[in-house]
């Protein structure tokens, strides 16, 4: 009940908020309206008070009030936008984080194939949880695993559009990071086809070993421009889960 209450004052007090800061914006606006005729009347600067009736100045007023509260329309539009596309970054950049966890996991098991020596042989488990772990046994009895995490491309589906639609870098980064995506989603079907399969040989291990590595870097750097714009922060940070 208290998180429902905190989670209603959060979202209401922007908006209460912006009407007491519109309501004081036109209050005063209506003072200094009316400071500047009793000036005018006081220092005879100019004598066209003396012709205007009540009717005028109200028309007068009304159109200021206009023109004001248009101005303080924009005003919450773009701090609303603004909330809503600091909202998206943060959703994203927790994505952003999972999947630099699936590529430092995949850019292990490309340079631990390449130590490895012939004859070592590779293989896919399954955990009862569902989640993939390559593992490699060495001629010499030895061996070890790396998991091999999901790719999650869930959020930047679902925001991609909206995204489009509120600012134009922020989607032209997006757009990027979504083509990391699919790159890394290739390496990591790369890892299983390429790797696994040793039935296939070891010239294709090892010829996509070397493609891999060259396409990781393309990948990181896609992943944090994107990050560095939905944080600020210039190091791309992992999250495991």
């Amino acid at each position: 009940m208290e998180s429902l209450v905190l989670n209603i004052l959060r979202t209401l007090l922007p908006e209460i908020f912006g009407a007491i800061f519109g309501i004081t914006a036109i209050a005063f606006a209506y003072f200094l309206f009316s400071l500047f005729f009793l000036a005018i009347e006081e220092f005879n600067h100019l004598d066209m008070t003396d012709n205007m009736n009540p009717l005028s100045i109200g028309a007068i007023v009304a159109i200021t009030l206009f023109i004001i509260k248009e101005v303080l329309e924009a005003y919450r539009k773009n701090a609303s936008k603004n909330r809503k596309i600091k909202a998206l970054k943060t959703i994203l950049a927790e994505e952003i984080k999972l999947n630099y966890w699936v590529w430092k996991q995949i850019e292990s098991i490309v340079k631990k194939v390449k130590e490895m020596p012939p004859e070592t042989l590779y293989q896919i488990i399954n955990s009862t949880s569902g989640t993939e772990r390559f593992e490699y046994v060495r001629p010499d009895g030895g061996g070890g695993g790396i998991f091999v995490p999901e790719i999650k491309d869930q959020v930047f589906t679902q925001l991609i559009t909206e995204i489009a639609e509120l600012d134009e870098d922020f989607y032209s980064r997006s757009i990027e990071y979504g083509k990391g995506v699919a790159e890394l989603q290739h390496l990591r079907h790369g890892v299983f086809d390429f790797i696994h399969e040793t039935p296939k040989g070891e010239h294709y291990a090892e010829g996509f070993c070397e493609y891999a590595l060259d396409e990781l870097p393309d990948i990181k750097d896609k992943f944090q421009k994107l990050y560095i714009e939905c944080t600020g922060d210039t190091e791309l940070q992992h999250r495991m889960r």
